[in-house]
């Protein structure tokens, strides 16, 4: 027994996830430099006046520099992903419009036959 899976996939389809995926991800990238720019505007809590603060403030520093880092660039990612979904879109347009005109032709020689 043989199983057939197919995918029903429009140009719209395409068009539509790519702009989430650039919408989403212009968002979350507007999120994390605000969060950014808040705990940057927040100073050191832990102070470096001792050892441990300034053992938890290095660390603390470090941990969140590298979370915002790997958030940001996945947001630009999802930008990055989105445009290229969007690019897909046109060229599935294009090859949709090339098989119909390609299949109306066909058609149209068939009728002469």
């Amino acid at each position: 027994m043989t199983a057939s899976y197919g995918m029903d996939v429009s140009h719209a389809d395409f068009r539509s996830t790519g702009t989430g995926l650039s919408e989403t991800g212009a968002s979350r990238l507007e999120e994390v430099r605000a969060l950014r720019a808040y705990l940057e505007g927040e100073g050191d809590p832990w102070g470096d006046d001792d050892e441990m603060g300034g053992m938890v403030g290095a660390a603390y520093r470090a941990v969140t520099q590298h979370a915002l880092d790997v958030y940001e660039a996945l947001a630009e990612r999802h930008v990055t992903t989105g445009g290229g979904v969007e690019l897909m879109a046109a060229d599935y347009r294009s090859a949709e419009w090339r098989s119909a005109e390609e299949a109306d032709r066909i058609m149209r020689a068939a009728q002469r036959l």
